[in-house]
């Protein structure tokens, strides 16, 4: 039986509303109807069809606009309600009233399930609150039914995006101010050197009960990182045999990606409800025989804050994890849609680069999209070996991993 910090009822019931919502959605939910390719005007736009992408076309979420012009028009509309993933949200809202006078900002700190479960419960009831939203993929949910479905839009400016990276200059379904990854925190008074190097060493009795994990029922970052595990069986086979020097016996499981979380679950995973815990678990001063954790990377910001005894280790066979990247979306049917606009390029750091919207998440174990604002302090993303997201795998095989986790924890 694994060992957990609080109970998962709630974190369960959450995902199951969800689900019960995209499959509302996808039998013709009020707020789409129909679906669109990836959008080839440069500036961005609506992915969906029909009336929701006339909205976003009136609105002009196809165009580059100057900030000034959208300054004028988002006066006239008082405020910007944003549903954010990251409770950094408040220190945007700072800088952001302070950058706009006029302009409140109403900002809901959210997982980005439960911005996904509010976005298409108020839209399909026809209440439009959110002019933002900014929140991950979320197993391949957010592309695939908010977007499709016109519960969202995208909105790219060419003036951002010809300062960003591929595939998120031009392949990317939403706007991607940065990318985080998931890392592996250790205990730097007892370790002094990373104690786990792959995946597999988690399932060992060294580790038994002493590995510390975000619930990925609860948790979206770490559903995508488990699922990208499972993606990428052959690799864990691999690593398998380097790590054990043999190949690996499936016991019931159908490749090498189930048999991993088969073995760490009858490992005594600690479950956590979020990567503060996990990480303040893990550094806390004064262990003998602390825990490690796999978490989130931009945790690190936290470390000197807190006193932690704590650090990563990027270096884990057969990868370190999938790629995060991080969107920023238009709502359909706004009711502040050039203050959203306003808002979107803010705290995308603005044409230069340079703007103070963008500050608050370009911190340690976050890698920016762009050219022109990174860190030089981490080891640059296209040096660490990483998963691509592939939201249709994921999307595809979220609700058999889901239930297989549930059925063998």
């Amino acid at each position: 039986m694994k060992k957990a910090f609080k109970g998962k009822s709630k974190a369960l019931a959450s995902v199951l509303v969800v689900c019960a919502m995209m499959a509302l959605s996808a039998c013709g939910g009020a707020a789409g109807t129909g679906t669109g390719g990836e959008n080839k005007s440069g500036a961005g736009g609506s992915n969906a069809g029909g009336k929701n992408a006339e909205w976003a076309e009136k609105v002009g979420l196809n165009k580059t606009e100057t900030v000034e012009e959208l300054y004028e028009k988002a006066k006239q509309e008082g405020k910007v309600v944003v549903y954010s993933q990251s409770s950094r949200i408040k220190d945007v809202k700072a800088s952001f009233e302070a950058k706009y006078p006029g302009i409140k900002v109403e900002a809901y700190n959210l997982t980005t399930n439960d911005i996904v479960e509010k976005t298409m419960r108020e839209q399909g009831a026809n209440v439009y609150n959110a002019d933002v939203l900014f929140l991950k993929d979320a197993a391949g949910t957010v592309s695939t039914e908010l977007l499709s479905k016109g519960y969202a839009h995208k909105y790219m400016p060419k003036d951002l995006t010809d300062k960003m990276i591929e595939p998120y200059k031009s392949k990317s379904p939403g706007l991607v101010p940065y990318v985080s990854l998931r890392a592996f925190y250790y205990n730097t008074e007892v370790y002094k050197e990373p104690p786990v190097k792959n995946w597999w060493d988690l399932t060992t009795p060294e580790w038994k009960g002493k590995v510390i994990l975000e619930d990925p029922v609860q948790s979206a970052d770490t559903m995508d990182d488990f699922l990208a595990v499972i993606q990428h069986a052959d690799e864990m086979k691999a690593a398998y045999k380097e790590k054990f020097g043999k190949d690996i016996e499936l016991n019931g499981t159908e490749n090498a990606g189930y048999e991993f979380f088969k073995r760490l679950l009858k490992n005594d995973p600690i479950l956590v409800k979020s990567s503060d815990e996990a990480v303040d678990a893990v550094g806390a001063k004064g262990q003998t025989k602390p825990p490690i954790a796999v978490s989130a990377s931009s945790k690190q910001r936290d470390i000197a804050e807190k006193g932690l005894k704590i650090a990563t280790t990027y270096d884990i066979k057969p990868r370190l994890s999938v790629v995060g990247p991080s969107y920023l979306y238009v709502a359909n049917n706004a009711p502040n849609p050039n203050a959203a606009k306003l808002m979107i390029r803010w705290m995308a750091g603005e044409a230069d680069g340079k703007g103070e919207g963008f500050k608050p998440f370009n911190v340690t174990g976050s890698w920016s999209a762009r050219t022109d604002n990174g860190r030089s302090d981490q080891p640059p993303l296209d040096k660490i070996k990483v998963w691509d997201y592939d939201s249709e795998f994921f999307y595809n095989n979220y609700t058999k991993f889901r239930e297989f986790w549930l059925k063998n924890q």
